[in-house]
């Protein structure tokens, strides 16, 4: 299967006399980048109209893609071809990834889907305070952590050892950012862009959790 457009991938969902047709065109946010909204709906496509799969199995595999269960490969795609797994991984590895992403706060999102450089032109476009400072994945995942856990209880807001007891929950379920927490020696020991192992401190934790909620309350 050949790869499409934006609009003719857009198109031919549409075309779909199918009741998930909504769900597929809607379950990205808006701000999500054209360039990933193309690939993600090729990938869709693909599982679709070349592998045969449908929404609900579709929605399974990405389920068990990010899940603790293990399972196998299919020997055969329900069109009857032979499993290819590294394209097939390739392929639900990065649905699950953009429909993650997609939850997340807008510049937080884009981090993750388009890096560092597209962020700070998201937030200089939406005029937002911190959009001229590079950021690491780890104020990424901290930002997001802090603002989420606002939303579930803006009345009192987390502190900072609730906020670090709920680093795994908004990570990347596959590829997470925090490797270990080191409560003896007080550190945290988290993967940057490049997979090269780094460390922070509980002090220097603190501060960003402070500054994302300066951020919060400005």
């Amino acid at each position: 299967m050949n790869e499409l457009t934006l609009d003719e991938a857009a198109r031919m969902i549409l075309r779909q006399e199918q009741q998930d047709v909504a769900i597929v065109m809607g379950e990205l946010s808006s701000w999500v980048p054209d360039t990933t909204k193309l690939r993600y709906f090729n990938c869709i496509l693909k599982m679709r109209n070349d592998w045969g799969y449908c929404e609900a199995e579709i929605n399974n595999w990405v389920g068990l893609f990010v899940g603790d269960s293990k399972w196998d490969y299919p020997a055969l795609y329900p069109c009857g071809r032979v499993m290819e797994p590294d394209y097939f991984t390739e392929t639900v590895g990065f649905v699950a990834h953009v429909r993650w992403a997609s939850n997340m706060m807008p510049e937080n999102g884009i981090y993750q889907l388009a890096g560092d450089y597209a962020r700070r032109g998201y937030m200089q476009a939406k005029n937002l305070t911190g959009s001229g400072a590079k950021v690491s994945k780890l104020t990424i995942l901290v930002s997001e952590c802090v603002h989420r856990l606002y939303k579930l209880n803006a009345n009192n807001p987390a502190n900072w050892r609730t906020v670090l007891n709920n680093l795994d929950t908004y990570d990347h379920p596959v590829n997470p950012t925090v490797e270990d927490i080191d409560h003896e020696d007080e550190l945290i020991i988290w993967a940057d862009g490049k997979g090269k192992a780094r460390t922070t401190s509980f002090g220097q934790f603190r501060n960003l959790i402070t500054q994302e909620k300066k951020r919060i309350n400005s």
